[in-house]
């Protein structure tokens, strides 16, 4: 046995299964193509769902392919076991009705004992506890000893896990496992009471699925019709194996990305195992990142983009305990390209803009940390002082440890280690339950049993055996069709549907563009013999176009021969807004530079929106000059040509691709002259003075490194500039002087109020002096310090602030509580010297208080303000204040 570089596995591995008879289809994205039940895809299978339930239309039953997977479940092992991954390559081979076991295990056994050369004398494997064919074929066909058969049962060996007495209910099946012997030659493992093979000696390297059964109420396997193959094996797991290495960290795969770390940080990979656990996990989440933002998913506060910004922060905070500086991730993309770039070319294609992303999303981090640390010391500073040095777990430190870790990436020793130094004992319990919770979620989101098979309207159509729809609407807005069916609530299909129902159409030929691309669904009209019914939006799912839409008159029926008129003044201002918005980017790229890229879009008959990856405010004349260009372009009056070619050609023409889309062998080009040159399946103008007229009306940002920009094209920005011109008229009445003198004169008013309200301020403001001296001569005295709650007027919080400040420096050691009531409200301040905070602790002070008074409050253990808006209770709180500091005392 001998080491092979992964990439060779990988084409060995492919080649492999086409010599026999398999076709090799490319890896599916890591955003699940068409299926929303998914955040990520984590599994070969996931794309070739229909055809496992018999649905699918693909006209391969044998199939091979890569597939780039994602799994999240197990976050918190990445670089601290051999194996763990988040983002890992799963080598596949697929049967859809075709071959079954024999096949299968004889092929995988050639692959691993033959074209690799392990040892098979190395390899045992499992099988389920029934499943006496697959044991057969291992110990018959293969020729392996039984001692080397080990049978399992339905969590270990069946897929989904436990299917057969939890469910869920749908295809499932037994699965046998194959392992590499780390130890061969030792005596295997006693199996009485053994449940799975321990993964210390044992190395998992292939995972073959035999879907045969479908399961139903009661636990029910019945025999499927038609019975699959699903093989998985684990790329870097097999490389690891190979290379002989004691992890798969220790391989091709990683080692650059280990050279890199050692070298940016001057640290020795080797030299210490937390170090080395850090550098482990950040080679491991940032090809994670760089390939969640090359296929579309990018980091954000929701869904898969919460997923993808928590990994990349977990990565950022092992580089800065390394003590690099943020940005030294995005730095990391290029050796991503490297070494994935020629089986991805993605990686290339998107680098520059994956490092944009990363950057900002580092130095946006970079900030939370700090933000982390600060939440700490302000929870530190608020224990009480009865909490510290009793030795029992303190109530709500584990699952604020939690907050702190989840939120923010705080380390939990950390946490764990500053409450210690204060005397505080972190609740284990509660921040393990809190963990767990987050694992369980995870786990639930990643699940692929119920989600993989879920139900919807297209795969009833196609039990159905319904026809796809053809769409015109790239030539014509109207025509005839028929009604193929008519889909009602729950994803039930009917016959009929009457006057005042909600339902979608589904045709045999449509001219309404299905939402899409950015591009929202057609509306418009459909009218049958026996009623009509208005189309509001049109969707598409696995070639159904699914008109939503309510019947205002009559029925409508299957079978109907219906009349189809899509909302032409709607179609017309989304193809104005959509041909504007290939302007924009093309513009945003001429003028920020060729790392902007689109990071999602929304075209509208209203407006367009349009995000993109940039991380600067734009400037004023950033925008003008974004804006004179695409105007300049509908002002030449540009052709816009679309075309089908094949998907390389267009690549090569210098198309640009979106970021995150799947394309197929051919697709679909839009030029617009030489200005602009994108992959659109959407609608479009014939030429780029059909715009009219073009204007940015927002920029903002919103997130780290994405910006949104919104604009209106046509009549209505033509009616923007009149509303405009209609408001500067009014200003400059109001103000009685000429529209070009307007600018000059509202900046005199300005001038002018700021000065008055200085005057004003000065004029009315109290003296703190003096208020000073009042509160001093009120102070108590408690022999060894001093303390006041104190009633004062015509203060401003700023003023209120400093006079605390003051009487800090003047009666230290001191504690006081200040009040200043004012229209029905009443300002708090507390305010303490340091050597008391012990004692008393300001902000608890403050929050109390303030409660009482209807409002709230808080800050530091020195110094808290807050508001109440119940004025009445200002007795009762002065002398809960004053109960307070003596308690505190």
């Amino acid at each position: 046995m001998r080491a092979i570089p992964a990439a060779e596995i990988r084409e060995r591995f492919l080649s492999f299964f086409e010599k026999r008879g398999h076709a090799r289809y490319p890896s599916d994205s890591l955003v699940p193509t068409d299926d929303p039940t998914l955040l990520f895809t984590g599994a070969g299978m996931n794309q070739f769902k229909d055809m496992f339930l018999g649905r699918g239309a693909l006209p391969d039953k044998r199939i091979t392919t890569s597939q780039k997977c994602l799994r999240v479940p197990d976050l918190e092992n990445v670089g601290r076991t051999p194996r763990h991954h988040t983002f890992f390559e799963m080598l596949g081979n697929f049967s859809f009705g075709d071959y079954f076991k024999t096949e299968c295990i004889r092929w995988e056994w050639e692959f691993f004992t033959e074209e690799l050369g392990i040892d098979p004398a190395a390899l045992v494997v499992t099988v389920y506890r029934d499943d006496d064919e697959a044991a057969a074929i291992w110990r018959d066909e293969i020729g392996l000893d039984e001692s080397r058969i080990f049978r399992f049962g339905e969590k270990e060996n069946f897929w989904p896990a436990e299917a057969p007495s939890k469910g869920p209910n749908g295809p499932c099946g037994p699965c046998s496992e194959i392992y590499f012997d780390n130890a061969p030659g030792e005596p295997y493992p006693n199996r009485e009471g053994l449940t799975e093979l321990p993964d210390d000696r044992f190395t998992e390297i292939g995972n073959c699925v035999f879907t045969q059964f479908d399961r139903r109420d009661g636990g029910e396997l019945a025999p499927l019709p038609q019975k699959n193959i699903d093989v998985g094996l684990g790329l870097e797991r097999i490389t690891a194996v190979l290379a002989g290495a004691p992890n798969n960290f220790e391989t091709d795969l990683f080692r650059p990305f280990l050279e890199h770390l050692e070298a940016k940080s001057g640290k020795c990979y080797g030299a210490d195992s937390a170090d080395d656990i850090r550098m482990r996990r950040i080679s491991d989440h940032v090809r994670a990142v760089t390939f969640c933002i090359c296929d579309g998913a990018l980091p954000s506060n929701e869904g898969r983009g919460y997923v993808v910004r928590k990994i990349l922060r977990r990565a950022a905070r092992d580089g800065f305990d390394l003590g690099l500086k943020p940005g030294f991730l995005a730095d990391m993309v290029d050796v991503v390209a490297a070494t994935m770039g020629e089986a991805y070319p993605e990686m290339r294609a998107h680098a520059a803009q994956a490092r944009s992303l990363i950057r900002s999303e580092e130095e946006s981090f970079g900030t939370v940390y700090r933000q982390g640390v600060q939440r700490l010391n302000a929870y530190l500073d608020g224990l009480p002082a009865a909490s510290r040095h009793g030795g029992e777990p303190l109530a709500g430190s584990g699952e604020f440890a939690f907050q702190l870790h989840d939120t923010f990436g705080f380390p939990a020793d950390i946490t764990r280690a500053a409450l210690a130094d204060v005397g505080v004992v972190l609740d284990e319990s509660e921040f393990e339950a809190a963990m767990s919770a987050q694992r369980d979620r995870a786990r639930a989101a990643a699940a692929t049993s119920d989600a993989v098979f879920a139900t919807n309207a297209a795969m009833s159509l196609r039990d159905k055996r319904v026809a796809t729809t053809t769409f015109t609407g790239y030539e014509t807005l109207g025509g005839e069709a028929k009604v193929l069916a008519l889909v009602g609530a729950d994803d039930e299909l009917v016959e009929r549907v009457e006057a005042g129902a909600i339902c979608r159409i589904v045709v045999d030929s449509t001219p309404f563009y299905a939402q899409g691309g950015g591009q929202v669904g057609d509306r418009g009209a459909c009218v049958a013999p026996s009623g009509s019914a208005a189309v509001d939006s049109t969707a598409s799912l696995d070639g159904y176009y699914l008109h939503t839409a309510t019947v205002e008159s009559g029925h409508l029926s299957v079978g109907d021969k219906v009349s189809l008129a899509v909302d032409e003044a709607a179609r017309r201002a989304t193809e104005r807004n959509h041909t504007a918005t290939h302007l924009l980017h093309a513009a945003l790229k001429q003028v920020l530079g060729g790392h902007v890229s689109q990071a999602g879009s929304e075209v509208s008959p209203d407006r367009l929106r349009f995000d993109y990856t940039h991380g600067e405010r734009l400037t004023d004349e950033q925008l003008e000059e974004i804006e004179d260009r695409v105007n300049a372009v509908i002002m030449t009056a540009e052709p816009v040509v679309a075309r089908v070619q094949a998907l390389e050609n267009a690549r090569r023409d210098g198309f640009v691709a979106m970021f995150g889309e799947k394309y197929g062998a051919e697709v679909r080009t839009l030029s617009v002259g030489e200005f602009s040159k994108e992959l659109c399946g959407g609608t479009h103008v014939r030429n780029s003075g059909n715009i009219g007229a073009f204007r940015i009306v927002a920029d903002q940002a919103i997130s780290a490194g994405t910006r949104r920009i919104e604009a209106i094209t046509g009549q209505r920005a033509l009616a923007a500039a009149r509303l405009e011109r209609h408001q500067l008229a009014g200003i400059a009445n109001l103000l009685k002087v000429p529209v070009d003198e307007v600018g000059a004169r509202v900046g005199a008013l300005v001038d002018e109020s700021k000065k008055l309200r200085k005057e004003l301020a000065k004029a009315t403001a109290a003296d703190v002096g003096k208020v000073l001296d009042d509160l001093l001569a009120a102070a108590v005295d408690h022999g060894s310090w001093r303390s006041v709650v104190f009633e004062a007027k015509g203060l401003q919080m700023n003023e209120l602030q400093d006079l605390l400040a003051r009487a800090k420096q003047k009666l230290d050691p001191f504690a006081g509580v200040v009040f200043v009531p004012n229209d029905g409200e009443v300002l708090v301040a507390a305010g303490v010297t340091k050597d008391l905070t012990e004692r008393v602790n300001a902000g608890n002070v403050v929050k109390e208080i303030a409660g009482l008074l209807g409002g709230g409050g808080g800050g530091r253990a020195e110094m808290a303000q807050g508001k109440g808006r119940d004025a009445s209770k200002l007795a009762a709180a002065r002398e809960r204040a004053a109960a307070m500091l003596a308690e505190g005392g």
